[in-house]
């Protein structure tokens, strides 16, 4: 399986919960991959702690259509030598986290990207289409795969522009997931909290793959971002990291 679809499926697993974007895939690489494994996710709220999840993984590609876990899209790709720019027009979740605030909304985006033997970088814009939260996020983000036999890591670090609309949504408390939390009977029961500005996090993540056979692959993601003093002086949110972690197995057909 080729190193930038490894990737692929691991960040496309973490994207419905983090909002990380995928990376160009090599031109002509159409395939059907599904796997399992395990979501865990830290989360910065007050009370939440540490929260695992079962992940199915699925990335299918034919031609310029693509589905990779919570997106699908369109991609044009052009080589031009060792150099591979692409561009892709996408819909994706966005899942937000923390008990009584999870819910699932759609964004459209595009996403241009590069890739050589220097790493991948990638830029792109998405926005709310469910008329949710009306917002919007860019995302720069650097890559770099590096193959030992069949172990391939890939360290990356990323930064995420949240507008207001987009930081509150993700991160702050309304009265109603309060009263939902209430009615519940949590153990912990958090403020009304809004985010009222802008945020830019900075992320890092490291991918990790082995390849058991031609067709089987074992993955490792372990990932974290750093939060905005927007997000983390509220009075929801008790630290100022969050993190994810996923472990699968992934068959290539």
């Amino acid at each position: 399986m080729p190193t930038e679809r490894k990737n692929l499926l691991a960040i496309a697993a973490i994207a419905s919960f983090a909002a990380l974007p995928t990376n160009a895939q090599e031109p002509d690489d159409n395939h059907i991959s599904v796997g399992v494994g395990a979501l865990m996710i830290e989360s910065p709220f007050e009370g939440e702690g540490t929260q695992i999840f079962p992940l199915p993984m699925l990335s299918i590609k034919q031609g310029p259509l693509y589905l990779e876990g919570g997106e699908v899209g369109v991609q044009l790709d052009t080589p031009l030598g060792d150099v591979i720019p692409s561009a892709q027009l996408f819909v994706a979740a966005r899942n937000t986290v923390a008990r009584d605030r999870q819910k699932i909304t759609a964004d459209a985006g595009a996403r241009l990207a590069l890739s050589s033997s220097l790493g991948d970088l990638s830029a792109e814009y998405r926005h709310d289409i469910t008329g949710t939260f009306d917002g919007g996020e860019f995302i720069l983000r650097y890559q770099l795969p590096i193959s030992i036999g069949r172990v391939t890591i890939s360290p990356a670090a990323q930064v995420n522009f949240l507008d207001r609309a987009t930081a509150n949504h993700m991160y702050g408390v309304t009265a109603k997931q309060r009263a939902r939390a209430i009615r519940k009977g949590r153990d912990v029961i958090l403020p009304v909290a809004p985010i009222t500005d802008s945020a830019m996090n900075l992320g890092g993540d490291i991918t990790t793959t082995f390849q058991i056979s031609e067709r089987l692959t074992m993955i490792g993601v372990l990932g974290g971002t750093y939060l905005d003093k927007a997000i983390h002086r509220s009075a929801a949110i008790d630290q100022k990291w969050e993190s994810q972690a996923i472990v699968g197995l992934i068959y290539n057909f």
